[in-house]
């Protein structure tokens, strides 16, 4: 367990976990996020594990030393009335096949709606 997250190696993800709550009207169903190497040595990055069918990830292959790149999760329609608490794991392509898991949380919070309320579904 990392206690200050922004203090990790070989990488820094940021933010350190992909809170994709709802507080509103407004949608919210994707987390943009930042993946920075703060090794000298150029890093693969490698899905290891994720929940069947809830999320599209888009996940840089690979990131080179001292150098950020970007992703984005993306929550899948079918769960975008959902409230949850999963998280994805990746590899590092470092000698210690580093691995970090990243928590992924929803929380939905409509106003005058209750807890028993569902949210609407979204409509294309």
């Amino acid at each position: 367990m990392v206690t200050n997250p922004d203090s990790t190696h070989p990488i820094v993800i940021s933010p350190y976990k992909f809170d994709i709550s709802q507080f509103g009207d407004k949608e919210v169903s994707e987390r943009k996020f930042v993946i920075e190497n703060v090794s000298d040595q150029d890093l693969d990055i490698n899905l290891i594990d994720m929940p069947s069918g809830m999320f599209k990830l888009e996940l840089p292959k690979k990131v080179k030393a001292g150098k950020s790149a970007g992703g984005k999760i993306e929550i899948f329609d079918a769960y975008l009335t959902e409230e949850f608490e999963k998280s994805i794991t990746i590899e590092l392509s470092d000698a210690e096949k580093t691995r970090f898991t990243i928590p992924v949380k929803r929380t939905i919070r409509i106003p005058g709606q209750t807890a028993s309320t569902p949210s609407p579904k979204k409509t294309k």
